[in-house]
This record gives structure tokens, C-alpha cells and sequence, in this order.
């Protein structure tokens, strides 16, 4: 919606880098604040925080690249220009849980008690994350006359700039067609998310991991049905209807659900 925050210069304030920085500080203060009630150093939760983040981006922005290489190869150099937008959050997620497992291994950390935390402080990243892909333009819904929202030219937008590609708008056209706000959905839901589980942590009435599952069971079951709404290249899709994150998100949804009940079925042999 507004790409660009404001010029002074050579300098650029993007938006989308802002509300990622508010993301993921946002994230650690709560992951800070969680950090007094686990016993756990806020010092190796900040460390570990950063590996995860520099994974995530890593992975996220490979995972975008792959999808649309068709945008960067007249233009390497722009690959690294993720201040600009270009993520995919199944990529992060990866990219981020690769590297959290290589810090929590390397300093002998209890993985579901440490899951629990970054989990319960992960949504509300999400939540300022998902109003930058809003404010950006990225992430986009279908073309809707009756939910969708307009996208100005300025700075061409991707739903603008897509469909201007497209042939659905001309050059004079001053905002782009109205698209579904998929970016505001999965934001708002992200927030239900955060309070659920902050609320579930302070409770401390489950066995530890029980958050992290249900974390993944709630944002992959989420993604799943919201991506029925985003507007995917023909090369992200899957058997033609399906997205890669919708496929992802079913074996990730499956693969916690299962462990979830495994847990519940060792406790309660105990």
C-alpha cells in the first residue's frame, strides 16, 4: 500500500524493512519477558533468536527465488535487496529451524522447552510481518470487486506491477485492481495466535513441547485454507491447485499433531 516510508537522499526507508525490524524486536521482548519465568538465560534466548531470524531470512529469501527467478535473473544483484520485500514464510521457517537446531545442539539446550518460548513470541512477529507484506503489496490476495483493496501505482507495487504485466491494467491506471487483503487476514490471525498461546504458557498446566506443537497446528492450518485466497504464479502451484505452502503446511500440521498425541500417549504412561 505504501512501499516506501519516506526518501532523504540516497536513503530509502522501505516499509517492509520497518515492520520487519518491529517484528522482530517486538519477538524478543516477549521472549525476554518469558525468559524470567523459564530460568533460562535472556542472553542465550537472544543469541539463539538471531540465528533463527539470519536462518529464516536466508531460507525465506531462497524460497521466494526459486518461485519467481524470472524477476531476478536480468538483475542478480537485486536478490539481496530484501529491505525491498521477497519472502516466503515456509522458507523462513526452515531456514530458521535449521539454524535454531545447529545453536540448540551445539549448546546442549532443551529443545521443547526452549521451542515453547520462541513459539509463544513467534506469532507476534508474524503479526507486524504480515502488515509489512500489506504495506509492501507482497503476498497478495485474488482479484475481488467486493473485498478486495486497491494498490496505488507509486513505487509499482507488485499487485500493480503484476498485473500491468498481465494486461489487466494499463499504464495510465493510477491504482491497480482491488485484490483480497491476505496479508491482513493472516496478520489478524496471527494476533489470536500470540494471546492463545501467551495465555496457555502463563497457565503452565501442559507438558513442555505442547506449545511448539500447537503452534505449527494452528499457523499451518491457517496458511492452508488462506492460501485458497492468495494469488500464486503458475510455477508456485502444485498439481495445479495447490500451492507449495499448502503442501507444506498439511505435512507440517500432520507431523505435530502426531507428536502432539505421542507425547499425550508417553505422559500418560508415566
Amino acid at each position: 500500500m505504501h512501499r516506501v516510508i519516506f526518501q532523504f537522499g540516497n536513503f530509502t526507508l522501505y516499509s517492509y524493512g520497518l515492520m520487519q525490524a518491529i517484528a522482530f524486536f517486538s519477538a524478543l521482548i516477549v521472549i525476554n519477558y518469558l525468559s524470567k519465568k523459564s530460568k533460562i538465560s535472556k542472553d542465550i534466548l537472544f543469541d539463539l533468536s538471531v540465528w533463527i531470524i539470519v536462518g529464516g531470512i536466508i531460507g525465506g529469501r531462497l524460497w521466494f527465488i526459486l518461485e519467481n527467478f524470472n524477476i531476478y535473473k536480468d538483475n542478480l544483484f537485486s536478490i539481496f535487496k530484501i529491505w525491498e520485500g521477497g519472502m516466503v514464510f515456509y522458507g523462513g521457517f526452515f531456514g530458521g529451524i535449521i539454524a535454531g537446531l545447529i545453536y540448540i545442539k551445539r549448546n546442549k539446550l532443551d529443545i521443547l522447552k526452549i521451542g515453547d518460548i520462541i513459539m509463544t513470541a513467534f506469532p507476534l512477529g508474524i503479526f507486524f510481518g504480515r502488515i509489512g507484506c500489506f504495506l509492501n503489496g507482497c503476498c497478495y490476495g485474488k482479484i475481488s470487486y467486493r473485498f478486495g483493496v486497491k494498490f496505488p501505482a507509486l513505487h509499482l507495487p507488485p499487485p500493480y506491477y503484476d498485473q500491468l504485466e498481465k494486461g489487466l491494467i494499463d499504464r495510465t491506471a493510477t491504482h491497480s485492481l482491488p485484490v483480497i487483503p491476505t496479508q491482513l487476514i493472516e496478520s489478524f490471525y496471527s494476533l489470536i495466535i500470540f494471546f492463545l498461546l501467551l495465555f496457555l504458557y502463563n497457565k503452565k498446566r501442559f507438558f513442555d513441547g505442547f506449545i511448539f506443537y500447537l503452534f505449527f497446528i494452528l499457523y499451518g492450518t491457517e496458511r492452508f485454507f488462506v492460501d485458497f485466497l492468495r494469488e500464486y504464479s503458475k510455477n508456485a502451484l502444485v498439481f495445479k491447485f495447490l500451492s507449495l505452502s499448502q503442501i507444506t503446511s498439511i505435512l507440517i500440521v500432520s507431523v505435530s499433531f502426531i507428536l502432539l498425541i505421542k507425547r499425550f500417549i508417553q505422559l500418560k504412561k508415566e
